[in-house]
């Protein structure tokens, strides 16, 4: 297992070309952000309505009529993680840094590269153009509404949010949404993620997306 996960590591080493042209880097480095009073007392209050996540929202739905088998290139914008921790709202993680936000679309960007173009099937487009399917993706956190599955409520969880789009009209052709959990509870919220926690999540949610993806373009 430990040395699959090397050859994993160093194959994406030679995603550097391809991603370096999807995204510009920062060499930048931002000091993690120390512990204060406030974080103290967001840890204290109430989560929010907003944090709970309904898990009969994940799946996938797809427009009527459209014909995927035709989408044989996949444009890859950057990872949106506006809805991260939006203003006014109390969410179980803690707010990400420059640093962070870097690395997780880094890790986004080259997890799906590697999944769906290195390992065949699926080109990497750096323009609209016919065929060509784009891929805007949304990362959110929140915590299990309900107990549904092997999830218990108030598990802490990231929300992937996969909304495909016809490059050249701009339609929404499907949307997709997986939740992956977190080793933690709601007493345990404001903590940082690990690298090693986003690798592994954007690694199975790749592997997701590729088998529902494989499945609309054969027309099952």
């Amino acid at each position: 297992m430990q040395r699959q996960r090397l050859m994993w590591m160093a194959r994406l080493v030679c995603l550097g070309m391809l991603v370096g042209a999807l995204q510009a880097c920062t060499t930048t480095e931002e000091a993690p952000k120390p512990a204060s009073a406030k974080a103290a007392e967001a840890e204290r209050a109430p989560i929010s309505e907003e944090a709970w996540l309904d898990p009969r929202l994940d799946g996938v739905f797809v427009v009527p009529g459209v014909d995927f088998s035709r989408y044989r290139s996949l444009l890859v914008p950057t990872l949106n993680l506006d809805q991260w921790r939006p203003l006014g709202q109390e969410l179980p993680l803690q707010e990400l840094n420059r640093n962070d936000e870097q690395f997780i679309r880094q890790t986004y960007t080259e997890t799906l590269v590697h999944t769906l173009v290195m390992q065949g099937g699926y080109e990497l487009a750096m323009e609209p153009g016919p065929g060509v399917l784009e891929v805007r993706g949304r990362l959110q956190q929140g915590l299990q509404a309900s107990d549904e599955g092997s999830l218990p409520r108030g598990a802490v969880v990231m929300l992937l949010n996969l909304d495909l789009h016809d490059s050249e009209s701009g339609e929404l052709v499907a949307a997709l949404s997986q939740r992956q959990p977190l080793a933690r509870s709601l007493n345990e919220r404001a903590s940082q993620l690990t690298a090693m926690q986003i690798q592994q999540a954007f690694l199975d949610w790749m592997e997701w997306f590729r088998r529902e993806l494989d499945v609309l373009r054969s027309g099952s």
